[in-house]
């Protein structure tokens, strides 16, 4: 497969000094960091990069294919909210349903959370779209979609644990009139513990209901923990990362497991 390789070397080849300066460079600040990379309403500047092998995938789980998610973070903060701007540009390489590999359909999605003294619980809403930018039929949807989106977030007073949930509904609004109409759901929970030593653990699921397939394959419900580690190579923070997940419900043709790498290069203020 032609994104596996390279993907490790580069998470190996920043993952090797990152280590070695860890005893050294380890502290609150990153700690701090860690607990706020849980946080999906954090107003921090981060770019992830979001490696994923799904295993036995098509009608006989024969294929397994690969993805990576570019996803930034880019907040703007204002005296009475936050806007948060999260796009994730995927990139393919699949053995199912076609032996292609390429660029997918750009995800954006938007919150607005305004500013709450003294709550715990941070609530935001926003736009999500889907722009058609997949540059062959069998790597995206053929559509330009959009919907709302919501995110809502809970951080425990002791700072140990952050839950969270992210929801969007999108539409197909224009396309490929050859291609099915889109309405489908999207339900992120999130769970996540902050470990000594910057380390953190996540339960979380990426569960996603399309409205238009038939009743047994219209639910992904993928089940999964991943853990993660901030670490400054130089003075900047990266958080190296790795998971697993099972799909509990999903359609026929879809993979069945899920193996996960994320790096995330962090820019605090």
């Amino acid at each position: 497969m032609k994104l596996l390789l390279p993907c490790l070397l580069v998470v190996a080849s920043f993952a090797s000094p990152a280590f070695a300066q860890e005893a050294a460079n380890e502290g609150s600040s990153t700690d701090d960091i860690a607990r706020k990379l849980a946080d999906p309403g954090a107003a921090m500047v981060s770019l992830p990069f979001q490696y994923n092998y799904l295993g036995e995938a098509g009608p006989g789980g024969d294929f397994d294919n690969q993805l990576l998610k570019i996803q930034p973070v880019i907040p703007f903060v204002g005296e009475k909210g936050k806007f948060l701007l999260r796009p994730i540009l995927p990139l393919l390489s699949n053995e199912y349903p076609a032996d292609k590999s390429g660029v997918g359909d750009l995800f954006v999605q938007g919150y607005y959370i305004p500013r709450r003294e003294g709550s715990a619980i941070e609530f935001g809403f926003g736009p999500a779209v889907v722009f058609d930018t997949a540059n062959d039929d069998s790597l995206g949807s053929g559509k330009w979609s959009l919907g709302p989106a919501i995110v809502l977030i809970h951080k425990t007073s002791d700072r140990k644990w952050t839950m969270a949930a992210l929801a969007n509904h999108i539409w197909s609004v224009a396309g490929d009139d050859n291609r099915r109409d889109v309405s489908q759901t999207s339900l992120q929970p999130i769970l996540t513990r902050s470990l000594p030593r910057s380390w953190s653990m996540t339960f979380s699921s990426e569960s996603t209901y399309n409205w238009h397939a038939a009743s047994g394959d219209a639910w992904t419900v993928p089940l999964g923990i991943s853990v993660s580690k901030v670490v400054k190579i130089g003075h900047r923070p990266v958080s190296f990362g790795m998971g697993g997940f099972y799909n509990v419900e999903r359609p026929e043709a879809a993979n069945r497991w899920t193996a996960r790498l994320t790096m995330t290069l962090v820019f605090p203020e």
